[in-house]
């Protein structure tokens, strides 16, 4: 009988409960790819992380949804290295670390502030481009009408996962859509995104900066509540269609998950150089609420 030790994590929040809850397993040398996404199945969150050793970084991390691998997950990195934390696998003489993932090799910065840590995850190199989708078939996918969007249009946005950004006019119309599952599949198997990402500039808390959601059902996953990889196409967005000012490294607060009682905030860095968004880092902390052991 194989054993593996697993834990499941609140990310983008400092309670249980909140956030957006990912599986972590710190060692996962020995698991091959049909085990993964077996336990990921099993523990049936958003992503289950699986860390292992690497010839080119501190760590390999790998994504799996219940339904899929995909190249890398915002929330379960910063699950992940809270986690790596907790368990004393961070060498304490550095505060850079280097996860190599589908994405890329990319950096994840710990932060410490009094009693505080925060995980910060630098992501892809921004990409932004069109779709051949109308307002009206993205609207309707949303359950809303072409009116409730912003006068730009939607784009197909990655940071290392591709996202379809829609901006909504109005916080009450993005908190009362009832999306179109079906449609949203059939859209995002026909361009190749994750799913949707509707945000707007209305929020429910005075200190965030922008409201998202998260629609990705081709993933096996209706709505994610607080989605990292989301939070940072909607960031290259708005900073690309001039939105939000930035100016030089630029800190936001995305927030989201409110509409399924799981709220989380994630901190943002956006910088611009010659009006192009060059990079983004999203972080935020995380708590763990379950231990165990997988027995198969």
């Amino acid at each position: 009988m194989n054993t593996v030790k697993i834990k499941q994590v609140d990310a983008f929040t400092t309670q249980a409960f909140g956030g957006n809850p990912a599986g972590v397993v710190t060692d996962a040398n020995n698991l091959n790819d049909e085990q993964k996404q077996k336990i990921a199945r099993e523990m049936n969150l958003s992503e289950t992380a699986f860390v292992s050793q690497s010839a080119v970084a501190d760590f390999k991390v790998q994504f799996f949804t219940p339904n899929t691998e995909v190249p890398l997950c915002g929330h379960a990195t910063i699950a992940t290295f809270a986690t790596l934390y907790a368990e004393g696998k961070l060498d304490q003489s550095k505060n850079v670390f280097y996860q190599e993932t589908k994405a890329g090799v990319l950096p994840v910065e710990v932060i410490k502030a009094g009693n505080q840590v925060t995980f910060m995850m630098t992501q892809a190199v921004p990409q932004l481009a069109e779709v051949e989708l109308t307002r009206e078939e993205i609207a309707a996918g949303l359950g809303l009408a072409a009116e409730d969007l912003i006068a730009e249009k939607p784009l197909k946005v990655s940071t290392g996962l591709w996202w379809l950004v829609i901006g909504v006019k109005s916080l009450a119309k993005l908190s009362q859509a009832q999306p179109d599952f079906s449609a949203i599949t059939a859209m995002s198997k026909k361009c190749g995104f994750e799913g949707f990402v509707p945000f707007c500039l209305e929020t429910a808390q005075p200190d965030c900066s922008f409201h998202s959601r998260a629609f990705c059902p081709m993933d096996g996953i209706n709505e994610d509540p607080v989605c990292g990889t989301g939070n940072g196409s909607a960031t290259a967005y708005i900073a690309a269609h001039n939105l939000l000012s930035v100016d030089g490294e630029t800190a936001w607060v995305g927030e989201a998950g409110l509409e399924v009682g799981r709220p989380g905030k994630v901190s943002i860095l956006v910088s611009k150089q010659a009006d192009k968004v060059t990079t983004v880092k999203v972080g935020g902390s995380a708590v763990a609420v379950l231990e165990g052991e997988l027995r198969f």
